[in-house]
């Protein structure tokens, strides 16, 4: 069966969609790289900000993709949002010459003030070392210390746990480490060819789909002889409502496909129409995000909220 001519627009099933209806469109981009150059203070430019700058009318940009593909409204609609926290400790000791270190750098007589705020922090240290609690908590953290350094192993904190019954007071805190990239999108399709037309458009989508996620070696008789293959193109995914977003549902950032299954025994039993078209298919996608979400997406500087529905 040949493929048929390309078109902008791969639909299944093939059907018009009118105003009411729900559903999945993916457009095929240009992956265009953030660059190094700082776009203001002390932030790269994203991949996100460069694909927006890169807005032209040419064949690939977000104005103008290279494919568009309808597909019926996934089953699993959901979508996830994280921030990266983790538990952080700083025991008193640290702590203080954190602080002795943090009132040096601050004041304008750096050494001066250094020596100060040191021989104010060991005197703390040397009031609790006097107590019978603290001459059995320094003994034995010392030679905890002594073991580790001549055997490679050992905790100081154990020691001075199984010594005294006491550790070193760690103010444990959960602690904010940074943004992170939205847990992956995954959808699976159910495709059920009604006509040898819809068998050639399933056959398209799936192999458009797989050219557009695969890296491209590039002219390997070129002057760079193959040393750099280039990025995979990138995926713009929206929820439908007629020819409008969906009012409700969530927004993505432009997306990686990082993988993608095609079962072409979907009913679990092997059965094809006569030009060997399989009667049942099921398309797995996984999609990330390139770039993380941060409160700027949701709400303009005057606390009003940016985009119709959930956002992203």
């Amino acid at each position: 069966m040949a493929i048929s001519p390309k078109t902008s627009i791969l639909r299944y099933p093939i059907k018009n969609i009118q105003s009411g209806d729900d559903y999945f469109k993916i457009q095929i981009i240009e992956y265009k790289a953030p660059g190094l150059s700082l776009t203001g203070g002390f932030s790269l430019r994203t991949s996100e900000q460069a694909l927006e700058q890169n807005n032209t009318n040419q064949k690939g940009s977000i104005s103008n993709p290279y494919r568009t593909i309808i597909l019926p409204m996934p089953a699993n609609i959901q979508d996830g949002n994280s921030a990266d926290w983790v538990s952080g400790t700083m025991n008193p000791v640290q702590s203080m010459l954190t602080s002795a270190g943090n009132s040096a750098v601050l004041s304008s007589n750096i050494l001066g003030s250094l020596g100060k705020s040191l021989t104010d922090s060991f005197s703390k240290i040397d009031a609790a070392v006097r107590t019978g609690e603290g001459q059995q908590g320094i003994s034995a953290g010392a030679a905890g210390a002594a073991a580790q350094a001549i055997l490679g192993q050992g905790d100081i904190n154990q020691v001075i746990s199984r010594a005294t019954g006491s550790v070193f007071n760690q103010n444990v805190e959960l602690l904010f480490n940074g943004v992170s990239i939205r847990p992956a999108f995954n959808f699976t399709f159910d495709m059920i060819p009604r006509s040898q037309k819809e068998s050639i458009r399933i056959k398209e989508i799936i192999r458009e789909l797989k050219v557009n996620m695969t890296p491209k070696k590039g002219n390997t008789s070129s002057s760079s002889g193959g040393l750099f293959i280039k990025s995979p193109n990138i995926f713009k995914l929206e929820y439908m409502s007629g020819g409008s977003p969906h009012p409700f549902l969530h927004r993505f950032k432009p997306c990686a496909l990082t993988q993608m299954s095609v079962n072409y025994n979907g009913s679990n039993q092997y059965a094809t129409y006569s030009d060997a078209t399989p009667v049942h298919l099921q398309l797995t996608l996984q999609f990330q995000e390139l770039t993380p979400i941060y409160r700027e997406d949701y709400e303009d500087n005057l606390g009003n909220f940016k985009l119709p529905g959930t956002g992203y």
